[in-house]
């Protein structure tokens, strides 16, 4: 992954966030996003459900996927990540598949 490509990356990692914590119609989407790059056992992102995105939030989810694809996690990439996508993780454990985990 060139520079450009993973700055882009890391600050689609930093919009997701922004989206998920502000209780907007595509928040859940994107804590998904980002909650499937970081755990895929726990959670998993519909792929329909992208299409709710709008066309720069859109890219910015692929972005992340490739960010994963890469072999980055997304938590590693933004500061302070490790305890900003735990908290992330409990405001939305109630979307996880693993209901183990969400309990």
């Amino acid at each position: 992954m060139n520079d450009a490509t993973f700055t882009k990356a890391r600050q689609s990692v930093e919009a997701l966030l922004t989206i998920e914590a502000r209780s907007t119609g595509s928040s859940e989407i994107a804590a998904l996003v980002l909650l499937s790059a970081y755990n895929s056992f726990d959670f998993t992102v519909p792929v329909a459900d992208l299409g709710s995105l709008d066309g720069e939030n859109y890219r910015h989810a692929l972005n992340v996927i490739t960010l994963r694809y890469m072999g980055f996690e997304p938590h590693t990439v933004v500061e302070n990540g490790s305890a900003r996508f735990e908290a992330m993780r409990g405001r939305w454990a109630h979307l996880s598949t693993n209901k183990e985990a969400a309990a």
